[in-house]
């Protein structure tokens, strides 16, 4: 069975470029971008069904609030080039968008008045500290366990992970595990002119930042260790396939782009993305078809997904429920945790028709683990063998929920 695409979009890494490539290949407004103070989950799911493709800013996760497995994938950038790229944008009232009425955070409209500098910004982490780390572990503080979290669902979770300093490279990997055929975009949202604000870096700034900003470096090294792996296993069949798309995308890039400084708010142009796959059409793509084939007979196994909740904790048992998303037929090995010691073990499995009823593809859901005599204080339930854990399933005392 296949599952919907849904992009993690970290702010200021290349996001909208990468949607300007789902809508060449499947059509304008196809994406389906989440805005949560838009859009009700529900009303996305829907259109996620129906296109296949969409994302957002949003976490890791987003497949429990949807009730529905998805294939993620995401694009990384040098945390300071994000950082600083982020500043720019905020100078310019996010390309003019401001005056239509578009939000602002309190720093990005103190930016756009000049009352703080880029070195304040940078030395801050205004736009973010350890962005990329949290939106993949979840951690809004982040720390070396959220690093490790992070690391295990770039590598585990993600069909297609990129870094914006390489679209082409990533656009070609997103294509062979998604099965699209068209490896291209057109640039979208680069910040329009100099910024009005000082632009000075000071190398005390850029330091403290690097600093602060470590578990972000660390997750952006590992990404393209991951990328540098690929490029090794799939060797001239992918090195071709590239140097080809590279070739196409110096040609697009030559094409007069109305949407390099905006995002339309209703999708491209039909017209326009008409142009760009006249581009396309002017070249033999044998080589980028091979590695397509190639890369879909070695797709990558990608871990199941899963949704749940505890419920209570109550006379020496802890219950509740918990669904594989991916493979709802299947029972939810679960682990009862003290720190990373397992004090008990059960599975879902008993009768829960609510769970069923509010939209879960199975009711077999439920779960009761006995807790052994003498449990010390401070203990959580999690998937077994997994980073994943449940909803209100942080730390439990006999009765009560702690955290």
């Amino acid at each position: 069975m296949s599952f919907p695409t849904f992009f993690i979009h970290p702010p200021k890494s290349g996001g909208s470029t990468v949607i300007s490539f789902f809508e060449l290949n499947k059509g304008k407004d196809q994406f389906i971008n989440f805005v949560w103070d838009r859009v009700g989950y529900d009303s996305f799911r829907a259109k996620l069904l129906a296109t296949g493709i969409g994302g957002g800013h949003q976490p890791y996760g987003f497949h429990r609030n949807i009730r529905l497995p998805v294939n993620y994938c995401t694009i990384l950038r040098d945390p300071l080039a994000r950082q600083i790229s982020h500043f720019r944008y905020a100078a310019t009232g996010k390309n003019g968008a401001v005056m239509q009425g578009v939000t602002v955070s309190a720093p990005e409209s103190f930016v756009h008045q000049g009352k703080i500098s880029l070195d304040e910004w940078v030395s801050e982490s205004l736009g973010g500290k350890n962005l990329f780390v949290y939106m993949l572990s979840g951690h809004s503080v982040a720390n070396e366990n959220s690093l490790e979290i992070a690391r295990t669902r770039l590598s585990q979770h993600m069909s297609t992970v990129g870094v914006c300093e390489d679209m082409s490279e990533f656009l070609l990997r997103l294509c062979g595990t998604t099965g699209l055929k068209l490896p291209f975009y057109f640039e979208t949202n680069l910040t329009s002119g100099p910024p009005k604000e000082r632009s000075h870096l000071s190398d005390a700034a850029k330091q403290k930042f690097i600093e602060d900003n470590h578990l972000d470096y660390e997750l952006f090294r590992h990404a393209n260790r991951m990328i540098e792996r690929h490029a090794e296993e799939t060797g001239s069949v992918f090195s071709n396939a590239l140097e080809l798309v590279r070739v196409i995308q110096a040609e697009i890039n030559r094409l007069e782009n109305p949407y390099v400084h905006i995002v339309p708010l209703v999708g491209f142009d039909e017209s326009f993305l008409s142009k760009v796959n006249s581009v396309v059409r002017r070249f033999d793509l044998s080589p980028i078809e091979a590695y397509l084939e190639f890369a879909q007979s070695r797709k990558p196994v990608l871990a199941d997904l899963f949704e749940g909740f505890v419920d209570t904790v109550r006379d020496g048992v802890v219950s509740g429920w918990a669904v594989n998303l991916s493979r709802p037929e299947q029972k939810v090995p679960l682990e009862v945790r003290v720190g990373t010691n397992v004090i008990a073990t059960g599975s879902s499995g008993e009768p829960r028709p609510d769970v069923a009823s509010a939209g879960y593809a199975t009711s077999s859901a439920g779960f009761s683990i006995p807790l052994p005599a003498g449990i010390p204080d401070g203990f959580h339930v999690a998937i077994a063998d997994s980073v994943e854990s449940l909803h209100n399933a942080g730390v439990w005392r006999q009765g009560w929920h702690c955290v």
